[in-house]
């Protein structure tokens, strides 16, 4: 590959500047001042580039799972973290300060992939290779990227909602539903879409299905869905059987909706994991799931840095796809995930379970908020 080629020039011409290190916090505008230490170490320097404190799992998990999976494969990296908070600018802006600092690799989850080809074109200047982690830069060349396979991910979903619509849970035929994706434009949206209407489609063709709502949220973010919910609400009057949403936030919006009117409709579609999710589905307010160990893509990405830093190829035994992003095929690390959902008749206990047995979340943080009194909790925690 030639680009890993010219990644290994730059690695053997760039050595880190101590004496700028200081001025990254200043430099980098939304860094939430997280960083492995307060002085520079004589090894190499890596980003972890967070999109926005949403979803909470880049700046809560991910980066300091990848921090630690790196630093066991090299005590001697340092990593730095900084926040775009939802701003492509901002992430620009962090990127170049990271870049004049020394940086020698940048692993980038963007605040917005639309937007983002700036900050590629800024790294490939410098010969600074970037790594996209699950909602990767696009319209650009980077390095390699990690994700949890997004259309995979989308099928998953489809297939249980598809399965409930053939047994009858959401009434008979046709099957209103409203459907909510993530934020236009998003390779992972665009993937994820695409898994869905892979199974979806055919049933809306024929008529097992009405989609009498969609939009995309922008940002994922639960606000966004929340009145996009309300939205389709309103223009149903109510009328719909099911809401089909992309991710945690973006139920955790339409639950909103749903308990601001006091309405029992049923929530589909969760995914990446966060708190809410989790907890509504203790609470029975989310149907289903898909789970995604966080600590296990960040190894994956600590591996791929890695190699970039070492001036290698990215690691075959884990990169062995290639993804288009509008601009570059990029070597692509795909990761499985995990579907859980309720069963009629079975503790969602034993459901949620999953999500703790892989270290995603604890029992006791899953029960402080709204699952609180539930059975659940009060057997798990008291």
């Amino acid at each position: 590959m030639q680009r890993s080629s010219r990644w290994t020039r730059s690695r053997l011409g760039m050595v880190a500047a101590v004496s700028t290190l200081a001025l990254v916090a200043a430099g980098c505008g939304g860094d939430d001042g997280g960083s492995s230490g307060d002085e520079a170490s004589s090894g190499k320097l890596v980003y972890f580039m967070a999109p926005n404190t949403t979803p909470t799992r880049y700046i809560q998990q991910d980066g300091p799972d990848f921090e630690e999976a790196l630093k066991k494969l090299d005590p001697d990296v340092e990593v730095k973290f900084v926040n775009g908070g939802g701003s492509s600018d901002t992430q620009l802006s962090q990127a170049n300060s990271a870049i004049a600092a020394g940086a020698d690799a940048l692993v980038v989850v963007a605040a917005d992939p639309n937007t983002s080809a700036g900050l590629l074109q800024a790294a490939a200047q410098a010969e600074v290779p970037v790594i996209g982690y699950e909602n990767p830069p696009i319209n650009g060349e980077m390095y390699a990227q990690v994700v949890f396979d997004p259309k995979a991910v989308g099928v998953l979903q489809a297939e249980y909602f598809a399965e409930q619509v053939a047994a009858g849970a959401l009434g008979d035929t046709p099957v209103k539903v409203a459907r909510l994706y993530g934020n236009k434009g998003d390779v992972y949206t665009t993937e994820m879409l695409a898994g869905q209407d892979e199974v979806l489609q055919p049933l809306i063709d024929d008529g097992t299905l009405d989609v009498v709502c969609e939009d995309y949220v922008k940002d994922w973010a639960p606000d966004n869905a929340q009145k996009a919910a309300e939205q389709c609400l309103t223009k149903t009057q109510d009328d719909l059987a099911a809401f089909l949403g992309f991710y945690d936030g973006i139920t955790a919006g339409v639950i909103a909706a749903l308990n601001g009117k006091d309405l029992d409709v049923p929530v589909y579609g969760g995914q990446n994991p966060e708190l809410t999710g989790l907890q509504y589905m203790l609470t029975g307010d989310q149907q289903d799931n898909v789970l995604k160990a966080f600590s296990v893509e960040a190894a994956a990405a600590a591996e791929i840095t890695m190699a970039a830093l070492d001036g290698e190829e990215p690691p075959s035994d884990l990169v062995q796809d290639s993804v288009d992003n509008g601009a570059a095929d990029v070597p692509t690390a795909k990761l499985p995930a995990t579907h859980i959902h309720l069963e009629e008749g079975k503790d969602p206990g034993d459901v949620v379970q999953q999500a703790v047995d892989l270290g995603i979340f604890t029992w006791e943080e899953i029960c402080d908020g709204p699952a609180a009194e539930t059975p659940t909790c009060q057997e798990k925690v008291g």
